[in-house]
């Protein structure tokens, strides 16, 4: 690819070495392509400011909230066209060949599926224009919500450190996650409990060992459900507040490249408190693989939020 200086017509192979030659013109990087490549806002018409050059040429808005805006009030045929070639350019870059869950979608500031649905009739139209495979095939089970499923019979790690206390449990070493069932309901389904300041710490620093776990539950055939006591809203809320703040971009990336990474074996779910960790927990593994295919997260949010796309900004 070359990079030609539209100041003084000057070729470059790199666009490195093309950015240093701008110092020759007084210009700084962000100013040249202000300058000459006047990018604006899809729906207010403001300058997209230039923060690096890939964000520059890809954002097409200055906020997230900008995005839904036009998402709901611009052309459908518009919508599609753009939404449709994100999506191609993220999959292809991100080599997704198998569908995301709802959540990939939030994390990575994405049209939701309820917009896919809207826009194609539904998410298999979507995924079959990209030529992606549809994973999350099946709805919740009936009576998923209605039924407590509280007296199955619950093993939990011995290094679970502060359990939940279910009616019947037995305590056992785990190969991986911290709780499963034993018997006719086994269906080599796991849940990894995380409580808010472990689910930060394992999906930052310790990121690596969680890979190795489950590198270790792919190879049994295992399914795993993190369910973290908290919400996306929390997390940056409280990251906002803290004096001790985290790097809630790194956290929300590692998540997505795992949803890349174990596509058939993991699902991220927020049951935002213990209470719901408490309640959401049996009814997984009462279930177990029937879940499998089942964008569990997805259903959750249409409970609690009607899926309604969701407004919280994730740091990126």
């Amino acid at each position: 690819m070359e990079f030609k200086c539209k100041e003084c017509d000057k070729g470059f192979d790199k666009r490195r070495g093309f950015h240093l030659h701008l110092k020759a013109h007084a210009l700084a990087i962000g100013d040249y392509y202000v300058k000459h490549f006047d990018r604006r806002d899809l729906y207010t018409n403001e300058r997209i400011p230039f923060k690096n050059y890939d964000q520059y040429f890809n954002d097409n808005f200055t906020s997230y909230g900008n995005f839904i805006e036009w998402v709901n009030s611009a052309p459908s045929h518009e919508v599609k066209s753009l939404l449709r070639e994100k999506a191609q350019d993220k999959f292809l870059f991100k080599g997704i060949g198998i569908s995301p869950p709802n959540l990939y979608y939030d994390l990575a500031e994405m049209a939701n599926i309820k917009i896919y649905k809207k826009l194609w009739g539904c998410y298999s139209k979507f995924l079959k224009e990209l030529d992606i495979e549809n994973f999350y095939t099946k709805s919740l089970p009936e009576n998923f919500w209605k039924d407590p499923y509280d007296d199955i019979e619950i093993f939990v790690d011995t290094r679970e450190k502060i359990p939940l206390k279910f009616k019947n449990t037995i305590i056992n070493k785990l190969d991986f996650g911290d709780y499963t069932v034993g018997g006719e309901l086994y269906s080599k389904t796991f849940v990894d409990r995380k409580a808010q300041d472990d689910f930060r710490q394992t999906f930052g620093k310790d990121i690596d060992r969680f890979r190795r776990e489950m590198d270790r539950c792919v190879k049994f055939d295992s399914y795993m459900f993190v369910v973290a006591e908290t919400n996306i809203d929390k997390l940056e809320d409280h990251n906002k507040k803290s004096k001790f703040k985290s790097n809630l971009s790194y956290l929300w990336h590692n998540i997505r490249a795992l949803m890349v990474e174990y596509p058939q074996n993991l699902q991220i779910i927020f049951s935002h408190n213990r209470a719901g960790a408490k309640k959401i927990i049996p009814k997984i593994l009462y279930h177990g693989e029937s879940l499998w295919n089942v964008d569990l997260q997805y259903f959750i949010d249409e409970k609690v939020y009607g899926m309604e796309q969701r407004k919280t900004k994730v740091s990126v």
